[in-house]
């Protein structure tokens, strides 16, 4: 392993990835005995990690097809179907050539060969025009999938954002399609658990009761530290293990928060300890202060101060109590309840295990610093 083993984007191998054994398993029973899945878990925990990594293993051992489709960035019917349809053809197609044959096939859906900007592979993607289209489109694609002999796992990463399109009925048509797609196990996955358990739990969804569910929670430290010590030791690099708790500290096990930590350290010393660590997050929290200040454009002074107190509490359960309004000087409940709505649907913080925390980890090392 010749490279930085701490890897921060996209999936390699096995070789670059830490533990979730267990999950992965579990995964791959489900996806073998059709059982649909609901995976979520707090951002940047390492859930998109996982998938790809247990698709590493369906594909080696040629269990099934995988197709995995982020549909963060969509906004309409329109754009789901499109990076739907990206995703699929792209997996099955690997030629030119292939591409042409699907092409043939799907002439009513309008599919183009293009060229993807940054592999330089060529990839089939739709140009949906309408919401009918969409459904149509849709309709096309699954029953394509339904005619293929191979068994298909289809990840929809990111799936609440489908909560935010215009069009009301994609919860309802996307369940009809799917139960009528024989060989194929859909995974859900996303970071807003309330709103995932919403479409997955409430009885008068369509996809009530429809999935099994699955948290992905924290790598275990004990797990984590073996790694992140081995991969440091197997390139004449150490690492105290003193410098790894610190690590943890900071990042609260978040798991790309620990992977960029590790990766800028492997990068930048032969040799790390605690010293090395504090001037990394320093480095790391001046560096990215043009983006911290661009952040506190985007909320009110107030939604400031509580982000602050958060910050620097590492959490709070209860932001409406008494002691934490009055130590930090917060004003009425009512405004604080309203800022922390303001807040969460922002993206700054998010709820998990009834506590409130900061989703970007180094922004929390920032408030505090500049706190004093």
């Amino acid at each position: 392993m010749g490279s930085n083993p701490f890897i921060i984007s996209g999936y390699i191998s096995p070789d670059y990835f830490c533990n979730r054994e267990k999950e992965r398993e579990m995964m791959t029973e489900a996806i073998l005995n059709r059982r649909h899945l609901t995976i979520f878990s707090p951002r940047r925990i390492g859930k998109t990690g996982l998938i790809h990594h247990t698709f590493y293993y369906g594909i080696r051992d040629n269990l099934y097809i995988p197709v995995y489709a982020d549909i963060m960035a969509t906004t309409s019917v329109g754009e789901f179907v499109e990076a739907l349809g990206k995703a699929l053809f792209s997996v099955i197609a690997r030629s030119e050539t292939a591409m042409k044959k699907i092409l043939k096939k799907l002439a009513s859906i309008r599919p183009q060969i293009t060229i993807d900007s940054l592999t330089g592979t060529p990839a089939v993607t739709l140009s949906i025009a309408s919401e009918k289209e969409a459904v149509s489109s849709m309709e096309i694609i699954f029953n394509y999938i339904n005619a293929q002999k191979r068994h298909f796992a289809l990840a929809i990463d990111e799936f609440q954002q489908i909560t935010d399109y215009k069009e009301k009925n994609i919860e309802a048509l996307l369940r009809s399609f799917i139960q009528q797609t024989q060989n194929v196990t859909v995974i859900f996955s996303g970071s807003r658990k309330h709103i995932l358990t919403g479409i997955f739990s409430h009885p008068e969804r369509p996809f009530y009761n429809s999935t099994q569910i699955m948290e992905i929670g924290k790598i275990p430290e004990a797990e984590y530290s073996v790694f992140i010590h081995e991969r440091f030791s197997g390139s004449t690099r150490t690492i105290t293990p003193e410098a790894i708790d610190l690590i943890f500290e900071i990042t609260s096990l978040h798991t790309f928060y620990v992977q960029y930590m590790c990766n800028r350290l492997y990068s930048s010393y032969k040799k790390v300890d605690i010293g090395q660590v504090k001037e990394m997050l320093l480095n790391i929290i001046n560096e990215n202060e043009p983006v911290y200040a661009g952040y506190i454009n985007l909320i009110t002074p107030l939604q400031f101060r509580v982000l602050r107190a958060i910050a620097i509490n590492d959490g709070v359960r209860n932001p409406t109590a008494g002691d934490f309004l009055n130590k930090y000087v917060l004003g009425a409940a009512s405004s604080v309840s309203q800022a922390m709505k303001s807040l969460e649907e922002k993206g700054f913080i998010s709820l998990n295990e009834d506590i409130f925390r900061l989703n970007d980890m180094f922004f929390r090392h920032w408030l505090i610093y500049k706190a004093g």
